[in-house]
C-alpha cells in the first residue's frame, strides 16, 4: 500500500499537531467562542428588548415579548431627536463625517507614507522617527488648545472639519510606510527608463499597487469613524451623528420610558456596520495579517 504524503500540491509541509498544540487550539478556540459569544448574547438581548413594549421591558427585561412590535423600528425614528435632528438626519451626519474623514484620512497617509518610504532624506527619516515618537505621546492634554485653533479657524460646527484629517493618521501612515518599504525599486526603476516621471511612477504604479490595502484599512477606518461620538460632540455639536445620538439619549431622564425604542435604534445603527464587514470580510482578512497589512 502507498504511503499516503502529508505535503501539499503547493509545497507546503502539512503535519499533524501534537498533543501540546492540540491542548492550545482546543484553549484559544473556547475563548474566543465565549467572547463572540458575548457579542452575540448582546446583539440578540438589544433586538428581543426593541420588539416589546415599554412597561414590558420594565417589568422583566429578559423575557421575550408577548406581542412583537416592529412599529418601533418606525416609532424611533420620530420619537428619538437630537435637537432638530432625528435619525435620519443622524444617518446622513454619520456618512458624510465617516465617510469623508475616511476618504481624506488614507489618501493622505497613503501619499505621504510613499514619499516618505521611497525618497530617502535627512527629512524623511526624521519625519519617520517623529511619527513614532509622537505615537507614544498621550495627545489628551492638547485637547484646549486644539479646541482654540480649530474655532480660530472657523472649523468648529462647520462641514470643513474635515480638512482636519488631511494628515491622516499615524497609525495609517505606519501602516502605509511598511507596505512601500517592501515593495521593490525594480518597479519605479524600470518605470523611469521607459520615461515616466516621479508623479506617474506614484500614480500609476506605485499607488494602485495598494488598493486592496487601502480599501481594508479604509474600511476599518470607517467603522472607528462611524462609532466615534467624542469628537462630534465636542466639534460638531450641531451636526450629531448616530454615536452622538446614542450618547445623548442615554443621558436623558425620559429615555427610562423609551428604552425599546432606544435599542430599535441601536440595533439600526449597527446594521450597517454589520453588513459592511461581512461584505468585505474575506477583503480585510486576505490583506491583513498580524502586525499589519499587506497589499
Amino acid at each position: 500500500m502507498e504511503k499516503i504524503s502529508l505535503k501539499g500540491k503547493k509545497g507546503l509541509n502539512l503535519r499533524r499537531r501534537s498533543n501540546n498544540e492540540k491542548v492550545i487550539f482546543a484553549i484559544v478556540f473556547v475563548v474566543f467562542f465565549l467572547y463572540a459569544g458575548t457579542y452575540v448574547f448582546t446583539f440578540g438581548w438589544a433586538f428581543l428588548v426593541s420588539m416589546r413594549e415599554k412597561l414590558e421591558f420594565i417589568h422583566d427585561p429578559f423575557a421575550l415579548p408577548v406581542v412583537w412590535h416592529f412599529e418601533n423600528y418606525v416609532e424611533a425614528f420620530k420619537a428619538l431627536k437630537v435637537g432638530d435632528a432625528n435619525l435620519f438626519v443622524m444617518f446622513f451626519n454619520t456618512i458624510w463625517y465617516a465617510g469623508g474623514a475616511t476618504v481624506i484620512g488614507v489618501i493622505a497617509s497613503n501619499v505621504l507614507a510613499y514619499a516618505v518610504a521611497k525618497y530617502k532624506t535627512v527629512f524623511t527619516k526624521f519625519y519617520y522617527a517623529l511619527t513614532i515618537f509622537i505615537m507614544l505621546i498621550p495627545i489628551i492634554g492638547a485637547l484646549p488648545q486644539q479646541y482654540v485653533l480649530y474655532d480660530n479657524l472657523g472649523l468648529i460646527d462647520s462641514p470643513l472639519f474635515l480638512i482636519t484629517y488631511v494628515g491622516g493618521t499615524a497609525y495609517q501612515f505606519i501602516l502605509f510606510h511598511g507596505f512601500y518599504a517592501g515593495v521593490s525599486d525594480s518597479y519605479a526603476e524600470a518605470a523611469k527608463v521607459d520615461g515616466a516621471g516621479h508623479y506617474t511612477i506614484m500614480f500609476k504604479i506605485m499607488i494602485p499597487m495598494s488598493v486592496p490595502m487601502s480599501i481594508a484599512l479604509g474600511i476599518i477606518t470607517f467603522i472607528g469613524y462611524w462609532n466615534d461620538y467624542m469628537t462630534v460632540l465636542l466639534f460638531l455639536p450641531n451636526f450629531p451623528t448616530l454615536a452622538t445620538g446614542l450618547y445623548l439619549f442615554q443621558t436623558q431622564p425620559e429615555i427610562r420610558s423609551h428604552y425599546p425604542l432606544y435599542y430599535a435604534a441601536i440595533i439600526m445603527s449597527t446594521i450597517p456596520i454589520i453588513v459592511l464587514y461581512a461584505s468585505f470580510q474575506n477583503m480585510i482578512m486576505k490583506n491583513t495579517v498580524a502586525g499589519g497589512l499587506k497589499g
